[in-house]
């Protein structure tokens, strides 16, 4: 069985959380913790891994839309070769999507 990999985009909106005024996105791969490998929530960041995308935002932290952060975090990740895979969830301090590699994403 070919060994499945996961990775979740990470748009942080709090501000305290950042290193600029803006809403940076991030993907990190992550390891499979649960049993179901189709359940994202079976999954959890692998941080022994390097980030595989980072980003900018022109969205600002404080004051700023979600909406259209996750629209330029989109476009911003597809410019590298990302795409999402379903929709995005708020966590605490961001907003999470599963994402793929164009081209990585599993049949479903």
């Amino acid at each position: 069985m070919p060994e499945i990999t996961h990775y979740t985009a990470w748009l942080v909106n709090d501000p305290s959380c950042l290193d600029q005024g803006c809403m940076d996105v991030t993907i990190l791969q992550d390891k499979l913790i649960g049993g179901d490998p189709a359940k994202d929530g079976d999954w959890s960041t692998d941080s022994s891994k390097p980030r595989a995308f980072y980003a900018v935002t022109t969205v600002d932290a404080k004051d700023g839309s979600a909406d259209d952060a996750m629209r330029e975090a989109e476009e911003l990740m597809a410019l590298a070769g990302w795409q999402t895979v379903g929709s995005w969830d708020a966590v605490d301090n961001a907003y999470i999507v599963t994402v793929a590699r164009d081209g990585d994403r599993a049949a479903d």
